[in-house]
Order: structure tokens, then sequence, then C-alpha cells
């Protein structure tokens, strides 16, 4: 078909008013958008997670302003033990970080610290650039040391040592977690709840005086001896005895290890006596001859012996050494050493009684 044969299709213009209806239309349709998108904006919130932990090993002074609450008191800090001591200074949690806190030696100077998330909380803690006590021996190839200190589930083990005097640890964990220390030495555990400020197991006697062996001063005395049997007397002018006492307080000795009870110690001691010489021999019972007295009364020896030596050409020295079982706290002890008769002439087969026996007072204090 010829173009010129179609018949065209008659059509009418858009009336005005219409198109201006649908362009109000289409405006009010963008602006309902728009308003939509004009709700509540999200935001985003930066939190330091649960767990993430920050320590620093050489931090010279205490974090912890002095008087603050977050720092223990002695007694409340310190785990003692045969090769170690140390001393908690401080523990202390916030959500932002608390005025008067030199934390910058853990955070640094500028560093920007974002809060824990709801329900956790930031905990440090510090031990004390000096813990002011000392451990009994130094820690060798031989010695079994272990520690770890716990914040809720975070966790630092030492292996062979303990945490270094001014030391600083921080975990972010759950608001009120556990913290703890354990410290096992030769196969004892002391540790230390922090949150609440209370020890288990310690070994007592650690806690208690500040000396181990203490060493008397002489004490001396002359002695006469006599005995009047059928024709003859026998006699024996001037035995001048002279000895002192070495003491010691001890729970744990090397080569031995604990050798106490966790609420108890052992007191030790040691004296040299002249048992024979010239042919004479006095011999005397060590625990009649010397009595201790503690806080509780008399003491029983638990183990009593001694070693020899010899002494001129027939003489003989006696080491004698004796133990007793006494309390952790028991510092302060009364001795009374008092030598008595008979001195014997065993060529002779006689024993001539002794005059002028003196009883010999000393005290020994391990405070």
């Amino acid at each position: 078909m010829s173009p010129i044969d179609i018949t065209p299709a008659r059509t009418r213009p858009p009336r005005p008013d219409r198109a201006r209806r649908s362009a109000a239309l289409s405006l009010a349709a963008v602006a309902a958008l728009a308003l939509g998108a004009c709700g509540e904006t999200p935001t985003g919130t930066l939190h330091t997670r649960a767990g993430y932990t920050a320590s620093s090993t050489d931090v010279p002074v205490s974090v912890c302003p002095e008087g603050d609450a977050s720092r223990l008191a002695d007694e409340e800090g310190v785990l003692i033990g045969a090769h170690f001591a140390l001393r908690v200074e401080c523990v202390v949690s916030f959500t932002e970080i608390p005025e008067d806190f030199q934390l910058e030696y853990l955070f640094g100077e500028e560093a920007t610290l974002f809060p824990p998330a709801e329900g956790h909380e930031f905990t440090v803690v510090q031990f004390a650039p000096d813990p002011g006590h000392e451990g009994l021996y130094e820690i060798d190839s031989q010695t079994e040391l272990d520690a770890e200190l716990s914040i809720g589930d975070s966790q630092w083990s030492f292996a062979g040592d303990v945490p270094a005097p001014g030391s600083l640890y921080m975990a972010v964990a759950e608001a009120d977690a556990p913290i703890s220390l354990e410290v096992t030495d030769a196969g004892r555990t002391q540790s230390i709840d922090l949150r609440e400020r209370t020890h288990g197991d310690l070994v007592q006697g650690l806690y208690y005086g500040s000396r181990t062996e203490i060493t008397t001063e002489y004490v001396e005395h002359s002695v006469d001896a006599f005995l009047a049997s059928g024709n003859y007397e026998y006699s024996v002018d001037d035995w001048l005895y002279s000895t002192n006492f070495v003491a010691t307080r001890s729970v744990y000795l090397p080569g031995e290890g604990w050798v106490a009870e966790l609420d108890r110690a052992v007191l030790s001691i040691s004296f040299v006596w002249l048992h024979a010489g010239s042919s004479l021999v006095w011999e005397i019972d060590p625990e009649k001859t010397l009595k201790v007295t503690g806080p509780e009364g008399e003491l029983t020896a638990a183990t009593v012996d001694y070693t020899t030596e010899e002494w001129g050409d027939d003489g003989e020295l006696r080491y004698y050494h004796m133990t007793y079982d006494i309390p952790a706290n028991a510092l302060a002890f009364d001795l009374a050493f008092s030598p008595k008769g008979p001195i014997a002439w065993p060529d002779e087969g006689v024993e001539m009684p002794v005059s002028d026996e003196k009883t010999h007072e000393l005290t020994v204090d391990f405070t």
C-alpha cells in the first residue's frame, strides 16, 4: 500500500492542566521518598573488644595514686615463697581512664582508648616496683617455680619466674570478673583473690619475722667435782665450759624441700659441748640440759642428734642438734641451759658429783 493511501489518525494535543497535574504528582512522590529517607540516621560506635590485653614489664613508678582505694595494703598484696617474693601494688577497674592514674605507661601519651562494650570494663593490675620482701633462696636450675595471673578469661603465664617488679597488666573483661594470682614454688601453690583481696594456702611461716638465724652470746662457767670413796678422794678443779647457741627458724631447706606444714615451722638449735678430755668425761642429756620455752609453753624436741670431733690428745667435742615443731607465728623463745654432773673418771671407775652448777638464761627472737 502506498504511504499516501494511509489515512492519518487524528490526535488532540495534551491539555496543559493535565500535564501540570502529572508533574505535580511526580514531584510529590519524590518529596515523599526524600521525606522517608530523612528518618533516624544510624550511628556507628567503637568499643575496645572483650579479651583485649596489654602489658608492660618496665614501669618504674606506681601508676595508682597514693592513698587511692585501688592500692592494696601490704598484707593484702604480698606473696612469699622459698624462691620468690612479690607484692601486688594496685588493682583498678574502669570504663574511662580515671584521673591521676599514670596509665600512659601502658597506653602511651597520645593513645585513644575506646570504652569497652556494655557489661565489660578495663581491669589493670600492677606489681610493686619495690616488693619490700625477698625470697629465702636464689632461683637456680633446680628451682620449680611457676606463676599465673588471670583477669576474667585472660591469662599470663610465667614459667620459672614470677611477674617482675613494677610490671603492669590490663585486660578487657566482664564487669566484676574474677582476678587471681597463683604461684607454685617447689610444689606448693599460694594464691591471692585480687577481687576479694584474700589469700589461699599461704606458707604462713614465711610471713612472720624478719630473721631466719640467730647466734647467741657465749655462756661459760667453771665447776668443781669431788668424790670421797674408800681411802681415796677424787676431784676435778675448774672444769671450764664455754658455748653458744645457733637457732634457726625454717619452713624450707635446700635439698630437703618443705619441712613444715602450712601453719607450722621448725625451730632448730645447735650447740657444742666438751664431752671428754684429760681422761675425764662429762656427759650431758641435751634434752634435760637445754630447756626451750615458746608462746605455748615448754617445747619437746622432735629430734635430737649429735656429731663428734676429736679434741686434743684424748678429747671429744660433741655438736648437738635439736629440732622443735612450732606454730608458724611463734618468734620468741627462752633458753635455759643448765649442765648437770657427774663428771666421770673412767680409768678410775668413779663418777664425781659437780658443785657450783649454774643455769644460764637466754632469749632468741626472730621478729
